[in-house]
């Protein structure tokens, strides 16, 4: 005769589920800050050509506003190594040293209940 055996189910928890509501809204918010300051960085960085300069000190008398610091402008160069170049021009060689990797992502949608896709 075959034995039973009985696994306890774990279930999901309210906190669980709250959590994960604000872990989708939170990325949904840095998204759209992400966006927003994509945006606004040109305008912020023709201050700097226009001002000939690389620093703004950010004073707490004119803005009035409690806060200080500065924003400055940094240029940066670099070299990157062209992928898309390197795999038309050599694809074996570009074949030999893929190697295999693995992400993980975590998806989250919600909606107001009742209501449309936020």
């Amino acid at each position: 005769m075959t034995q039973i055996t009985k696994t306890k189910v774990k279930r999901v928890t309210k906190e669980m589920m709250k959590s994960l509501l604000n872990y989708g809204m939170f990325s949904e918010t840095i998204k759209e800050y992400t966006k927003q300051n994509k945006l606004m960085k040109p305008e912020y960085l023709s201050w700097f050509d226009d001002l000939k300069t690389n620093l703004i000190i950010l004073k707490t008398d004119v803005m009035g506003n409690g806060f200080e610091g500065f924003a400055q402008k940094i240029n940066r160069k670099s070299k990157r190594f062209d992928v898309t170049s390197f795999k038309e021009k050599y694809p074996d060689i570009y074949e030999q040293f893929l190697i295999p990797s693995e992400s993980m992502e975590l998806k989250v949608e919600y909606k107001v209940a009742g209501g449309v896709n936020v």
